[in-house]
């Protein structure tokens, strides 16, 4: 996968392989309206800032095996 340097001035605009239409790159008008983490609503804060705990799911812990 290529690196993307952005100060740098050979990379072609559109290279085909830097595309991602998953993920477009931002447009002026996207980080006009961006705010910072401590700009969104504090129930929303607190909500993001939880401890995530993932829990496996029965089929996969079951097929696990023990480290040798």
């Amino acid at each position: 996968m290529k690196s993307l340097n952005l100060h740098n001035s050979e990379v072609a605009a559109h290279d085909p392989e830097l595309i991602d239409d998953d993920n477009p790159e931002w447009t002026d008008e996207m980080f006009a309206r961006a705010v910072p983490f401590s700009g969104l609503p504090q129930d929303l804060q607190d909500l993001l800032s939880e401890e995530k705990h993932v829990v496996p799911d029965a089929e996969s812990s079951s097929t696990r095996q023990p480290a040798a």
